[in-house]
């Protein structure tokens, strides 16, 4: 997989699978690399690699694998007793001359992989293989050669078989997290319809550059990150968010490479191209997940590191041991019966594949979480604080009352001059009445001498059916003849509007709700999991919004260093803390908390300090999450004890004489 070919100090990821390999020597770039041998063998199975290697890898293995079963079905024969005695030894030596070929083709990837471990001061499976089926094979061909003693051709070569068959399961199943990240680069078109002076003309994608504009006809993908100059239309974004029901998209509105427009023809102006489009940020997100070890997958390698030399001391102690006694036949088949039944695969293999594989399922449901060990302090969250504005609610103030002031002034009129005066703000509120005045059919004016004093209000000179007035608009103090605010408990944010000296009208507005915000939070609570609004706006206001939603305490005012104070804090009381909020405002607290998870990042998801990053911006994703990272965490659990038991089993057994390497 190309894109994982990334070099990252001396951890590379594997062609196939994605997952760390450490590299030993210095590679280029180009090379493909693999974390084991059964994904070179599915890459090839699947017809990934060139044809040449394609053809004899496939040959290799085939015939490696034909003459070991021969092997075992005259290795049964013999087993079976009733075969004359002369020709026991002709057959013996018939098994030493298949096992001679079979073990040539099947063994050297394990003496490879062996090698450069060893080389690399570490030991795993290969090693571990390689040991049981050599010490096998020269067992059996001396006893073979000398027509006396046991032989285990069988063991020496379907060991290898079946590891290998077992390894390319295995394989597979680390595939279907990587087939996330070639599933997400095909969402790219090839092509795209450049617009320009000249006319249109179709280009490749990579030639699109920042302020290009693109047609984007209906049922195509499009090619860029930027922003709709003209035209409407439905646009299905389920790939990166997971909302299935497409979304209504108008001049001015945001769209991403790689969504698909629905209904009519678009004019987007690209704002992002090539390498800095969101959808490649996001698989070098979770691309860099994956290289970030969790303390799980530490623990596990670790674990396996001092596996197989405790494996090698057991297999010599039981050698030493039974010789000893003066046993050496069964001091030999001990030994190796140690080396068969060892089995560190779950221990070294399964538990990344496990967090490999829920990091891509989160990114299939539109979440993206920034390594292993996100997943697990997710799982052991049990305080969530949520910021207010954009997260809790939705940000976008909603109307809540028109106050009119003047007895003899028609509200068309106020809207009129106010929606006029707005159309030259950028401020939310402003949009707000603009959409207020448009769903009630009001004509609006025309401003001129526009006046925005930030955090204050906004003035100027309004023409309403042929009649100019100076018009301004804003907060109590602002506002000529404003009388503070409107709004007593302080739970609404008023623009008062006034002309030629005198109080016109008053308009309420609060921001909205987020439809599953109460949902999210009762779902944490019954989770047994804490919750806190931390907010920058008025006490009222944000102990309002707490109260609907469900959440017993609140912290307000709080500035973007108070609300890192109380994070910090949580986090030194022993607390394993997630932080939620837009990813920007509140990027200091949510780099502090164990998870900090940002809604909705859009076009600036690399930029987000946020750990985990919700792109739908739907929070009743969050309790989802953490369900996935408990059962993340239980299954790597379950992989830790059923390692455990089997090995302590089995290696007692087979060293004590109990097990036959058969």
């Amino acid at each position: 997989m190309p894109t994982a070919s990334a070099i990252r100090g001396s951890r590379r990821a594997c062609a196939h699978c994605g997952l760390p390999v450490t590299v030993v020597s210095p590679l280029p770039e180009s090379a493909e690399l693999y974390c084991c041998h059964a994904c070179r063998l599915v890459a090839v199975i699947i017809g990934r690699q060139q044809q040449g290697e394609h053809s004899w890898n496939l040959l290799r293995l085939g015939l490696g694998a034909l003459l070991a079963m021969n092997i075992m079905m005259i290795s049964l024969l013999l087993y079976s007793g009733g075969i004359e005695s002369e020709l026991i030894h002709p057959f013996r030596l018939v098994l030493l001359t298949l096992a001679v070929p079979s073990l040539a083709i099947l063994l050297p990837p394990f003496l490879v992989g062996a090698a450069r471990e060893l080389a690399a001061k570490k030991m795993s499976l290969h090693a571990l293989i390689a040991a049981g089926s050599l010490s096998a094979f020269a067992i059996s061909a001396v006893n073979a050669v000398r027509g006396a003693g046991e032989i285990y051709f069988d063991t020496a070569t379907m060991l290898p078989v079946l590891v290998t068959v077992g390894k390319i399961l295995e394989a597979t199943a680390k595939g279907r997290a990587a087939e996330l990240l070639r599933s997400l680069e095909s969402l790219l078109p090839a092509t795209a319809l450049l617009m320009s002076t000249a006319g249109a003309s179709e280009v490749g994608i990579e030639a699109l550059q920042p302020g290009d504009l693109v047609r984007v006809r209906a049922g195509e993908r499009i090619a860029v990150d930027g922003s709709i100059v003209e035209g409407t239309s439905t646009i299905e974004e389920a790939a990166f968010s997971g909302e299935f029901l497409p979304r209504l998209c108008r001049p001015g509105d945001k769209v991403i490479a790689g969504t698909v427009n629905g209904t009519g023809p678009l004019l987007v102006q690209a704002e992002r191209t090539g390498g800095e489009l969101l959808l490649h940020g996001i698989i070098e997100l979770i691309e860099d997940a994956w290289q970030n070890p969790s303390r799980s997958e530490r623990i596990a390698e670790r674990a396996a590191a001092l596996f197989i030399p405790a494996v090698l001391i057991i297999a010599g102690g039981s050698l030493l041991g039974w010789s000893v006694s003066g046993n050496p036949g069964q001091a030999l088949l001990s030994a190796l019966s140690v080396l068969v039944v060892a089995c560190p695969c779950t221990m070294g293999i399964a538990t990344p594949l496990a967090t490999s594989l829920a990091i891509a399922r989160a990114a299939r449901a539109g979440v993206v979480v920034r390594g292993g060990r996100v997943m697990e302090q997710l799982a052991d969250t049990d305080l969530v604080f949520f910021d207010k504005t954009g997260t809790i609610t939705s940000g976008y103030p909603v109307l809540q009352q028109i106050l009119m002031l003047d007895p003899l002034l028609e509200k068309d009129e106020l809207l009129g001059r106010l929606a006029a005066l707005e159309s030259a703000s950028e401020h939310a509120l402003g949009r707000a009445v603009i959409a207020v005045a448009g769903a009630m059919g009001v004509e609006t004016g025309a401003a001129s001498q526009v006046l925005v004093r930030p955090g204050s209000g906004i003035s100027g000179t309004v023409l309403w059916r042929g009649v100019a007035k100076k018009v301004s608009a804003g907060t109590g103090s602002f506002v000529e003849g404003g009388a503070g605010s409107g709004d007593p408990e302080g739970i609404c944010t008023t623009i008062d509007v006034a002309w030629e000296g005198k109080l016109r009208g008053r308009l309420l507005l609060a921001d909205s709700l987020r439809p599953d915000a109460a949902g999210c939070v009762k779902a944490l609570h019954g989770r047994g999991i804490a919750t806190v609004l931390l907010s920058g706006d008025r006490f009222p206001a944000a102990a309002a919004v707490a109260e609907q939603v469900g959440i017993g305490r609140v912290e307000a005012p709080r500035d973007p260093a108070q609300k890192l104070q109380a994070v910090l804090a949580a986090v030194s009381s022993r607390r394993t803390v997630a932080m939620v909020g837009d990813g920007i405002n509140d990027a200091p607290a949510l780099a502090a908390a164990q998870a900090g998870i940002a809604l909705g990042a859009g076009m600036d998801l690399a930029k987000q300090a946020g750990n985990v990053v919700i792109l739908s911006g739907r929070l009743q994703q969050i309790p989802w999450l953490i369900d996935l990272g408990k059962k993340t965490g239980s299954i790597i659990r379950g992989n830790f004890a059923w390692s455990f038991a089997y090995n302590a089993v089995a290696l007692a057994a087979a060293a004590a004489g109990m097990l036959h390497p058969l």
